[in-house]
């Protein structure tokens, strides 16, 4: 059963406006307007599976804040299908903007842009 952990990744989703991504190359470009009105960007590298849903999909967790998902079952499955191994790397994030969405990552790591 998945765990939600939260986590800094060095910017915060909460209030987060107009997100934006592309997949690009196996990589995902994200960007969004913070809670200060600034601009965040960051690339999500080495993407296996990501999903955009308009509301948060999990009961008892925050709507604005960034977790890794532990134990996750979307690992597992990939793991299962032989298409990746626990020892690769990968990790799940699952990124909640309040009201504009959750972004959901399989992914090696998140790099904030400078």
């Amino acid at each position: 059963m998945p765990t939600y952990q939260t986590i800094d990744l060095g910017f915060s989703t909460a209030d987060g406006e107009r997100p934006e991504f592309h997949f690009v190359g196996g990589d995902i470009q994200f960007s969004f307007v913070d809670w200060r009105e600034q601009p965040v960007r960051f690339t999500a590298s080495d993407v296996r599976a990501f999903s955009w849903l308009g509301e948060l999909d999990v009961s008892g967790i925050r709507d604005d804040v960034t977790y890794e998902v532990l134990e996750s079952d979307l690992i597992q499955k990939y793991c299962a299908w032989n298409l990746m191994k626990p020892e690769d790397g990968y990790r799940h994030f699952k990124l909640c903007f309040n009201a504009a969405g959750v972004f959901d990552v399989l992914c090696k790591t998140i790099t904030v842009a400078s």
